[in-house]
C-alpha cells in the first residue's frame, strides 16, 4: 500500500512540475511566473522526499534543504528585481489593470 501511494504522489508532483514549467514559460505575466519557479521548487522538493523514503537513506535530506534555499532566494531575488526598478513596477501594474478589467 505505501509503494502505490509513493507511486502515486510521485506521478502527481511530476504532473505539478510539467505544469508549471509550461506557466513559466507562458506565462503572461512577471507574477505568474514567480508563483510557477516557486511551485517548481516546491515540488522538486517533495519529489526528493518521496525518494528519501523510497530508498530509505537520510542523504536526500541535506539535498532538499539546499533546494529549498535556492527556492527561496531565487523567489526573493525575483521579487527584488521587480521592485528595484520602479518603471518595471509601474509596467506591471499597468499590465495588471489592463488584465483584471
Amino acid at each position: 500500500m505505501i509503494s502505490f501511494t509513493l507511486t502515486l504522489c510521485f506521478f502527481l508532483l511530476i504532473a505539478t512540475t510539467t505544469l508549471s514549467v509550461v506557466r513559466l514559460l507562458l506565462g503572461p505575466r512577471i507574477v505568474d511566473r514567480i508563483i510557477a519557479f516557486d511551485l517548481i521548487s516546491a515540488s522538486m522538493v517533495g519529489i526528493i522526499v518521496l525518494l528519501s523514503i523510497r530508498w530509505e537513506t537520510p542523504f536526500f535530506i541535506e539535498i532538499m534543504l539546499i533546494f529549498s534555499l535556492l527556492g527561496f532566494f531565487g523567489t526573493v531575488a525575483f521579487v527584488y528585481y521587480l521592485y528595484s526598478n520602479p518603471d518595471r513596477l509601474r509596467r506591471w501594474t499597468k499590465e495588471r489593470k489592463r488584465d483584471d478589467s
